[in-house]
């Protein structure tokens, strides 16, 4: 049913784990990556990267999910790699 998929599912409501740590909820992992985005989004060489976007901070942050998605470059990626590499070894 249609109704279904807009109700909050109980597996998804617990702990995730992402970049090796762990966070109580989805949510609560949103909040703190959004934050440090935040933080970074203050960095003048950070904006200064190609292909940075010409919006808001307010705008690149409601757009986002991080560290998964990023309306600008991904200051994550690094770490996905190397954790990537890591796994695989």
């Amino acid at each position: 049913m249609m109704s279904d998929f807009f109700q909050t599912n109980d597996a998804l409501a617990g702990p995730v784990e992402c970049l090796g740590q762990t966070f109580a909820s989805d949510d609560a992992r949103r909040t703190h990556f959004l934050g440090l985005l935040a933080d970074k989004l203050k960095d003048p060489a950070f904006r200064k990267q190609e292909g940075f976007p010409q919006g808001s901070d307010e705008a690149i942050l409601a757009m986002s999910d991080p560290p998964y998605y990023t309306a600008c470059p991904n200051p994550w990626l690094a770490e996905f790699v190397a954790l990537l590499n890591h796994e695989q070894n």
